[in-house]
């Protein structure tokens, strides 16, 4: 496996190496669920900080799980945190008396930076809630957790397929990519630092992935259908015994949040 898809694949490896897989499904959504919906209600400070810290410390301490790792699966969500506050930061109309920066109608203020600086703490503590589920559960895992609330068996058997065929796709794609390098073809020579070399070296690639992807669909559909699958492929789950003390610290945890959170309010 190439570097580069090893650190597309790190989030699902960590969440099969975690020690946390262990745990009921139902557990960790309990303490990723609360800390979101915690990162969501409180204020920013002191909740929602506090809220970002516990997760990562659940998820570097508790779970294992490399802060290497956690930074990778952080950086798109991130971007799009640092674009969504961008799009806030700016405010269109007239301006305000006590802005920072005004050019036609739009302006940078104090009321405008609070609220970006707010939205983009409330979504990076709210994904690192979201990343403690993430990174300790595979997907087999929590599609098998979600039959027990009778969903639909085909919904569930799509969203299996599909988490199938995107690593799938993932690795053609890779597999495409390594052999162009390996032949030089994103070696930028010719006029204009090889731009028509680049296009036409993209649109080949597009093309044999698309042609290895289908083929590579058709091989998983068929050894699919080797292995009995009609209209469901029944999987043994796996037996995991409940643990009284994870689900305490989970509530404590979210408890003393709150309790600072008010506390702080209050003064």
């Amino acid at each position: 496996m190439s570097a580069h898809s090893h650190h597309i694949n790190a989030l699902d490896d960590a969440a099969w190496d975690s020690p946390w897989r262990r745990r009921r499904v139902g557990e960790k959504v309990l303490c990723s669920m609360g800390l979101v919906l915690t990162a969501l209600l409180t204020p920013v400070w002191p909740g929602t900080v506090l809220v970002a810290v516990a997760a990562v410390c659940f998820i570097i301490g508790s779970a294992r799980i490399g802060p290497r790792v956690l930074a990778e699966a952080m950086t798109g969500p991130a971007i799009f945190l640092v674009l969504g506050g961008v799009s806030v930061l700016f405010s269109v109309g007239q301006s305000p008396t006590d802005a920072w920066w005004s050019l036609g109608a739009l302006s940078i203020g104090p009321t405008s930076a609070a609220q970006a600086l707010r939205l983009f703490l409330h979504g990076m503590a709210g994904t690192l809630a979201v990343m403690v589920l993430a990174t300790t559960t595979p997907m087999v895992d929590l599609l098998t957790w979600l039959r027990r609330f009778r969903i639909p068996e085909p919904l569930l058997e799509i969203a299996n397929l599909t988490y199938r065929l995107l690593f799938v796709l993932l690795d053609t794609m890779l597999t495409v990519m390594e052999a162009q390098r390996c032949r030089l073809g994103d070696n930028p020579v010719g006029p204009m630092r090889g731009l028509r070399r680049r296009w036409e070296n993209t649109a080949a690639a597009i093309g044999a992935i698309g042609v290895l992807a289908w083929e590579r669909a058709g091989r998983l559909n068929e050894g699919m259908s080797h292995r009995g699958f009609e209209t469901t492929l029944a999987t043994l789950p796996v037996r995991r015994t409940a643990s009284p003390g994870f689900i305490v610290t989970t509530v404590v945890v979210i408890a003393a949040i709150w309790a600072i959170s008010w506390g702080v309010s209050a003064l």
